[in-house]
């Protein structure tokens, strides 16, 4: 139950209310500005696709039967798991180098699909930016005084006292949203990055395995593909990622079989 009210307010927020505040912006604040944002706003809602249509574990659906050296047995699934997959308990299978789930999508981001996510929060980032408008939000205001500060606080109770106007109430409630979306976009992009750093997934992380760090550009790659510049720009163009899913290579240059090793 839990869960599912999680997923449907993630989509509310994700398909609704940043679309109608983004819309908002290029159209009322910055009709200059309409084409390059509205591509922007393509990316990122095509990556969104991506990430959920191509899942992180691509077209390898199964998993495989045969005991393989460095494989682990998934007593949840009754199958042999490749190095660096995990059981996610929400989507209940196993998962190629299962980095977290995301209640935004509703799926796990792994191998094949984390090049997709990282784009789409890039470009989420930027749309989110873009409709935070400090200083649109102040002119709606009739201009900025410490005083008013705390009409960002409590604007429902400014507006209830009649202190602001509805129009004004919109605004100061799109500033807040999209400021609290952007924070967030901050965390999900600062986690990212940090693990591409580190050449981990943030099971890794948690679990101590530092085996894969080939290097920050390496581990990029890695992650995103041979083309991951480009990729971040199109979500359609392909970028092929050097591993299947069921091998990785190491700082030692081999695959490892077993992350209990380290």
């Amino acid at each position: 139950f839990c869960i599912c009210n999680i997923f449907q307010i993630a989509m509310f927020i994700l398909f609704i209310l940043l679309p109608l505040g983004f819309l908002f912006e290029i159209f009322a604040i910055l009709p200059t500005e309409v084409g390059i944002l509205m591509l922007f706003g393509l990316n990122a809602f095509a990556n969104v696709y991506k990430v959920i249509s191509v899942g992180p574990n691509g077209n390898c659906s199964d998993l495989p039967a045969v005991q393989k050296h460095g494989y682990r047995f998934c007593y949840n699934c009754q199958l042999n798991e490749p190095p660096r997959s995990h059981h996610c308990p929400v989507c209940d299978r196993c998962v190629f180098r299962r980095d977290h789930h995301s209640s935004f999508v509703a799926v796990c981001v792994g191998h094949f699909n984390q090049r997709y996510y990282i784009s789409a929060i890039c470009s989420l980032w930027i749309i989110s930016l873009t409709v935070w408008n400090w200083s649109f939000m102040w002119t709606s205001l009739g201009g900025f005084s410490p005083l008013q500060l705390w009409e960002l606080i409590v604007p429902h109770l400014a507006l209830i006292f009649r202190i602001i106007s509805f129009s004004q109430f919109l605004c100061v409630m799109t500033f807040i949203f999209s400021f609290t979306v952007f924070v967030f976009l901050c965390y999900l992009i600062t986690a990212q990055l940090f693990c591409l750093y580190r050449g981990q997934t943030r099971m890794e992380y948690l679990m101590d395995v530092h085996a894969y760090n080939l290097g920050f550009m390496e581990n990029v790659r890695q992650a995103m593909g041979r083309r991951w510049f480009i990729a971040l720009l199109m979500p359609f163009i392909s970028s092929p990622l050097d591993s299947d899913g069921l091998s990785y290579p190491t700082r030692e240059s081999k695959p490892l079989n077993d992350m209990k090793t380290m």
